[in-house]
């Protein structure tokens, strides 16, 4: 699924991006959080369990099985992205900028 952030206006984001660079998470795991957390990365329990990864108390592949078992939380963040893009269609066709009417040359 698309995302609404990314590493320019998502600090989280960057934040787990200099992590990926720096080796202290998968390129896996960052993926994973990536594609599954569309519309908010900074849910209580992504967050809680990258900061357990990031000391080394439980691993990736533990924290991805977890998250996974968390439907309510994943098929929430689709609904809220989902709504979010019928949102922003809809407000693109009712609110176009106004330009001029162009000048007939030949009258």
């Amino acid at each position: 699924m698309k995302t609404l952030h990314n590493t320019r206006n998502c600090k989280y984001r960057k934040f787990l991006h200099t992590k990926l660079k720096h080796g202290k998470i998968s390129g896996k795991f960052y993926k994973f959080l990536c594609r599954n957390f569309p519309y908010r990365l900074t849910a209580r329990s992504a967050s809680t369990l990258v900061g357990e990864v990031l000391h080394d108390r439980i691993t990736e592949e533990k924290a991805i099985f977890i998250l996974q078992k968390d439907d309510n939380e994943l098929r929430r963040q689709k609904e809220m992205m989902q709504s979010n893009w019928e949102c922003k269609k809809k407000i693109s066709k009712t609110t176009t900028p106004y330009t001029k009417p162009l000048k007939n040359k030949y009258e």
